[in-house]
């Protein structure tokens, strides 16, 4: 009686297993509040942001990337993402990337590089990063410092 207990519980441990398995990976199921807001509009929810490095000397590659799911209407399963990136100081901005993209319903991740001018000032700069559809647009805000060279 004992084994057979013992082998019941190891096949049910198997069907929660291949149950697990049975989904598609990368796919990320939305909660009850993503469900409802996905009835109607299109939504943007920012997974991951990174700027690389944060301090940097003129001349030096910055790497900005963003990790972000996108949820669609039920009636909808593309739409267009606008994804800017600005350099700021002051009341001085400089668009650094524009990007059109027709995206589907998930997870998408978007990466630039840029080479900082040899002649730009040290000081604190925004780095801005603007992702936007239709009717949903998502900001990023994050501090670059610009060094000068022996000081």
């Amino acid at each position: 009686m004992g084994s057979f207990f013992r082998l019941l519980i190891i096949a049910a441990s198997a069907m929660v297993l291949l149950a697990g398995c049975a989904k598609p990976r990368g796919v990320v199921q939305p909660t009850q509040e993503e469900q409802v807001e996905q009835l109607d509009t299109e939504t943007i929810k920012v997974e991951s942001y990174t700027l690389k490095p944060q301090a940097a000397f003129p001349g030096s590659t910055i790497e900005i990337s963003v990790e972000y799911l996108l949820r669609l209407p039920k009636n909808k399963s593309l739409v267009e993402v606008t994804e800017v990136r600005t350099l700021i100081m002051g009341t001085d901005r400089m668009e650094l990337s524009r990007k059109k993209i027709i995206r589907a319903e998930g997870s998408h991740k978007s990466m630039i590089k840029f080479t900082l001018p040899m002649d730009i000032e040290k000081g604190d700069y925004t780095i801005q990063t603007i992702l936007s559809t239709p009717t949903q647009t998502k900001t990023i805000e994050d501090t670059l410092t610009i060094k000068k060279k022996g000081k």
